[in-house]
This record gives structure tokens, C-alpha cells and sequence, in this order.
């Protein structure tokens, strides 16, 4: 749907979209370029919400800003991967195969997995839900290959390594002067 000034199309003219997720935006209809001069050269401008002049700029616009900064991060298309990956990472393996990152990221952007979730993209309920129930997740034939498992964090390890040598702490030393 567009909205018209004076029935034609003008860079005035803001459009109605619904994208994939079903959200509704308003978008106008304008490019901002950035010339350098006597160079040619010529960049596109992200479009910002804020006025340069600092009597007119609010907390409502600051708003704004951050709040198409957070729409654009989290409906970006590398989100959801991401989320999957590490969030397998954190709670099963720390080498997931391909086919388990897809379920886990198609469960976040559709927000299903299985009889968990809202179905709204992003649902946690059913990406923890297909992070902790798929059956890589719960195999017990990837139990015994070795490149299946969690590695620990450098801290942790050290940690460990100091306790099974039995290390005592001298406290009579200062740390800091």
C-alpha cells in the first residue's frame, strides 16, 4: 500500500510493507547520498531517525534509533544461525554438525520445535527445546567419538589442573602493595 501526496509518486510518497515475520513497516520513499567533493565519489547514508540539529533531537527519536537498530539485528538472516551455534555450544557440544545448527536456527525463526513455542519468530521455548531434544543432542553412539563433547574453558581447565595437584594458597603473601 502506498500513501500518495497529490496522487503521484514523489519522494515524499511512504510505502506500507508486511515482511516475512509479519511485520508492518513504513518506509519512505528517499535516498540520502554522501558526495565527496571534486572526488566523485559517493556513498549511500543509513537512514537515521535523529535531526543533526541538537534543539530538535528527543529522547522519542534516540528511541526510535535503537529501536531499528535492535529490529535489524535480531531479523538479520546470520541471527539465527548464530543463536543456534552457540547456544549448542553452551548447553550440548562443542562441535555440532550442520544438520543440528539448521534445526536449531529454523526452530528459532520459526518459533516450533516439535509441541514447544508460540510459533512468533525468535520463541526461546522452542529453540532451547530443539537445542536440548534433538536426537544429537541425545545420542548416546556420539558419547564415544571423540570429537563429540564439550571443551572446556581455558580458565576452567587451569582451575581443574590446580585442584587435582592439590595446590595450597599462601596466604601470608600480599597480592597487592
Amino acid at each position: 500500500r502506498a500513501y500518495l501526496v497529490d496522487n503521484e509518486y514523489s519522494s515524499n510518497t511512504v510505502f506500507e510493507v508486511t515482511n516475512a515475520h509479519g511485520r508492518t513497516r513504513l518506509l519512505k520513499n528517499s535516498k540520502e547520498f554522501v558526495r565527496i567533493d571534486g572526488s566523485g565519489f559517493s556513498f549511500r547514508s543509513a537512514p537515521s531517525f535523529m535531526s543533526i540539529l541538537n534543539e530538535e533531537a528527543s529522547l522519542r527519536d534516540a528511541r526510535y534509533e535503537v529501536d531499528a537498530t535492535i529490529d535489524h539485528l535480531l531479523y538479520h538472516p546470520n541471527t539465527a544461525p548464530f543463536m543456534a551455534i552457540r547456544l549448542i555450544q553452551r548447553f550440548v557440544t562443542s562441535n555440532p554438525t550442520p544438520d543440528y545448527v539448521k534445526t536449531v536456527a529454523t526452530a528459532f525463526k520459526t518459533g516450533k520445535y516439535d509441541n514447544f513455542g508460540s510459533g512468533k519468530y525468535g520463541d526461546i521455548a522452542a529453540t532451547i527445546s530443539a537445542v536440548l531434544l534433538e536426537p544429537d543432542a541425545l545420542s548416546v553412539v556420539l558419547d564415544v567419538d571423540p570429537f563429540h563433547g564439550s571443551i572446556r574453558e581455558p580458565l576452567l581447565k587451569t582451575i581443574a589442573f590446580m585442584r587435582s595437584m592439590e595446590l595450597e594458597l599462601i596466604t601470608e603473601k600480599k597480592v597487592l602493595e
